[in-house]
């Protein structure tokens, strides 16, 4: 018979943080729709880009990462110098990235639209928009961010499709209908103890998931990890 920690497994893709995985079960829920939110700064494309690259590098994952607030070659040269080589992953076929600012004219579906279609040529198991904000702040009021936010949600669920999203917040720090659509949500802030700048990282939401309910501090860099607070 299967042990219940092996189903565990094999619903789940390890994120590869050192810290992380013992928070959520042993990794994020294969085709759930996960957000890491914060403020600038706050490490979020460095968290979501070093998910994607272990999955890929180590686990065997495909993956198709879409960048909206930067170009593709930029996102590369960063991601390089803290040791994530994705240029070496795209030559092996375990990573596509674009560059989704040529986009911006066809209107938000067929930007979602052509994304999936990437992801379906692909064969990825793997999608990360970063960010969503980028996509949102195209949507004129609160319910067409609602209605685009729930055809995304259904696109992407349809397709079984696990999804990492990043989304910057403004002062209040409040997430909009994205949050509440979502399975999981991440938090992340900047914050200064004793005039050291630090990150801290909270689970504020994780569907079939027994997480961490409190603060972590969360290391960036060539090395990132989530440690107690």
């Amino acid at each position: 018979m299967t042990s219940e920690s092996t189903l565990i497994k094999a619903d789940r893709i390890p994120t590869g943080i050192t810290g992380l995985d013992g928070l959520i079960q042993g990794g994020l829920m294969r085709g759930d729709v996960h957000l890491i939110t914060g403020g600038p700064g706050t490490g979020k494309t460095i968290l979501a880009s070093r998910f994607v690259y272990n999955a890929c590098r180590n686990l065997g994952e495909r993956a198709v990462y879409a960048t909206f607030e930067e170009s593709s070659e930029f996102f590369r040269k960063n991601l390089a110098k803290l040791g994530n080589d994705f240029s070496g992953l795209e030559k092996e076929g375990k990573v596509k990235v674009i560059d989704l600012e040529i986009l911006r004219g066809k209107g938000l579906e067929s930007n979602i639209s052509y994304v999936i279609e990437l992801v379906t040529k692909a064969r990825a198991s793997i999608l990360t928009i970063d960010s969503l904000t980028a996509l949102l702040l195209a949507c004129e009021t609160q319910f067409e961010q609602r209605t685009f936010m729930k055809t995304v949600y259904k696109s992407l669920k349809a397709k079984d499709v696990t999804t990492i999203m990043t989304v910057s917040l403004d002062e209040d720090a409040r997430v909009g209908a994205e949050g509440f659509l979502s399975d999981s949500v991440m938090f992340l802030e900047n914050w200064v103890d004793k005039n050291q700048f630090k990150t801290r990282f909270l689970i504020q939401k994780m569907r079939g998931t027994d997480h961490s309910r409190r603060y972590h501090s969360l290391t960036l860099g060539t090395d990132v990890s989530v440690s107690r607070f």
